[in-house]
């Protein structure tokens, strides 16, 4: 499985030098809409509710202490080919939609959505924090967003691995295992 410094090293490679807060919120939306979509984490880090939105600590720690220079985009942990194509395209699709945004813009819009003001519940504005925004309520709310047709990226379309036989295979061997329930609920 990838990590969040994976995917950041991804959107540095793609989109070049950017402040730490761009980054951190793009890599909280990839994962964000990777469970909205999919109901399954790209990365398994946590982010937390700091007062700044959204921050995964330990890409945090990785962009602002080890790399070379001010605006070197090399994080030296990071390795992007444990990204697989379904990881690239539901990165691409979010950079899509919010690779324009500022900062402030980013900033502004995680501190509107659910999971982190859930997060932040009863801490005073500017007031730090580590608790953690929970991959359910993120899972919750963005697959809401993608219901409601909310303004947001747009879906990657699914990658089948396996041949067609296989596929068909598998789908017979569903369309058994569920044939009486799919009976029922074909009468009512």
């Amino acid at each position: 499985m990838a990590t969040s410094i994976d995917v950041a090293q991804y959107i540095y490679n793609k989109m070049g030098w950017m402040d730490a807060w761009k980054l951190a919120k793009l890599t909280y939306y990839v994962q964000a809409w990777s469970l909205g979509w999919f109901g399954k984490p790209l990365f398994a880090e946590e982010f937390q509710a700091w007062a700044d939105g959204p921050v995964e600590p330990k890409l945090h720690a990785e962009n602002r202490y080890c790399r070379r220079g001010i605006t070197d985009t090399q994080l030296p942990s990071a390795d992007v080919s444990r990204l697989t194509a379904q990881d690239i395209e539901t990165i691409d699709a979010v950079l899509d939609f919010y690779g324009g945004f500022t900062k402030e813009e980013l900033i502004n819009r995680t501190h509107s959505e659910m999971p982190w003001l859930k997060a932040r519940a009863g801490l005073a504005a500017g007031e730090r924090s580590r608790n953690p925004v929970s991959q359910s309520s993120m899972r919750r709310f963005y697959a809401d967003q993608e219901l409601k047709k909310v303004d947001g990226p747009c879906r990657p379309r699914m990658l089948v691995h396996g041949n067609h036989d296989q596929t068909r295979a598998q789908f017979r061997g569903a369309v058994e295992r569920w044939e009486t329930a799919l009976t029922i609920l074909a009468t009512r």
